[in-house]
């Protein structure tokens, strides 16, 4: 993606080591938009990680809990996506993202 159109949409990137499959596109990046996600989108993440049967401890450090958050950032940048398709990441990827989403809402938001 274009470095002018991720600024415009107020996205990030994450360049995937190992490109997937969505909607019948090879996707070799994601973009993903922690700002713009809403209260009820964080409550979404955490009734869909509940449907899904993933049990959640101390949200800070459940590491399952911040990969369902980054997948719902990446929803948020791109609504024709399902979190599904986020979840069938490799697990190195899905473990960058969950990373950047544990960062932005347990470590940086405690400056």
């Amino acid at each position: 993606m274009h470095k002018e159109m991720v600024e415009v949409l107020n996205t990030q990137v994450l360049t995937l080591r190992k490109p997937i499959m969505i909607n019948g596109v090879e996707v070799k990046e994601l973009t993903y938009d922690f700002d713009s996600m809403t209260a009820r989108d964080k409550i979404n993440v955490g009734k869909r990680i509940k449907a899904d049967g993933v049990p959640v401890s101390v949200e800070e450090f459940d590491s399952d809990y911040h990969t369902y958050l980054f997948a719902g950032a990446v929803v948020k940048a791109n609504p024709d996506m399902d979190i599904s398709d986020v979840l069938r990441l490799s697990a190195k990827d899905i473990q960058k993202g969950a990373t950047l989403a544990r960062d932005f809402f347990y470590i940086d938001s405690e400056a």
